[in-house]
């Protein structure tokens, strides 16, 4: 597709992952995919790293996958898993892996891929005008990789009517069924990207993480092993030295 799909850049506590393909809607082949979810883990990793930001240029944030064709695309089911399936489901595994907060920053357009891509990062912040959908079923083909990124964070009821209607929601709506944690207007957004950054890299990494940690398990065990957690990830945290 000619240009670079993404470019990572750090800057001290926080690890920036910019969408670098405006011209092509910021669309991702599926190997590219895969290669995004490395550099957001990569990244994350760092133990000077206290959040990473994924972002994008151009006016819509991500409008999907950009499916192989011809030669390269896939033709049996193995193929279909190994070559499509997979790398988007290592991509939200890896995001999940990420030890930091991932925290996306979204303008216009997130539709398909991208949208469900915003729904698995754990924090999100949408300007008013931006525009959030899954389209699949235009094509007839269910969006079961989508929906599996933002089980749990998203009411049912709503999440099928996105779904099975192919509604295009607006980002207050997204904010309502807890797609994105926050909307502002188009000339606030990058004044509550660094204010929301600044609350987290004024934090220690291991409260960080231990947070993120806690949260992707502790809503799938009962209540007494939720208690549990608590109380052991918590000990860990008080008894461990703080960041300098």
């Amino acid at each position: 597709m000619g240009a670079q799909a993404f470019e990572v850049l750090h800057e001290r506590a926080v690890a920036s992952v910019w969408l670098s393909r405006p011209n092509a809607g910021n669309r991702l082949l599926t190997e590219e995919i895969r290669e995004l979810g490395q550099a957001l883990r990569n990244a994350g990793a760092s133990p000077e790293t206290k959040v990473v930001v994924l972002r994008a240029r151009g006016e819509a944030f991500c409008l999907g996958r950009k499916p192989d064709s011809g030669a390269n695309a896939p033709t049996t089911a193995i193929d279909v898993r190994e070559r499509v399936t997979q790398p988007i489901l290592d991509l939200y595994a890896d995001i999940r892996a990420t030890p930091v907060p991932v925290l996306a920053a979204v303008q216009g357009e997130a539709k398909g891929f991208g949208c469900a891509l915003i729904g698995q990062c754990d924090l999100a912040i949408a300007t008013e005008s931006a525009r959030f959908s899954l389209p699949e079923m235009d094509g007839h083909l269910p969006p079961t990789l989508a929906i599996s990124a933002v089980l749990g964070k998203v009411p049912p009821k709503r999440l099928l009517h996105m779904v099975y209607t192919r509604e295009v929601i607006s980002a207050a709506d997204a904010l309502s069924m807890g797609l994105v944690g926050r909307v502002v207007d188009a000339h606030s957004l990058e004044p509550a990207l660094f204010e929301t950054v600044a609350r987290l890299t004024d934090r220690n990494r291991a409260s960080l993480c231990a947070i993120k940690e806690y949260m992707s398990a502790a809503p799938y065990v009962d209540p007494h092993s939720a208690a549990r957690l608590a109380s052991n990830i918590l000990s860990v945290v008080l008894s461990s030295p703080k960041d300098v």
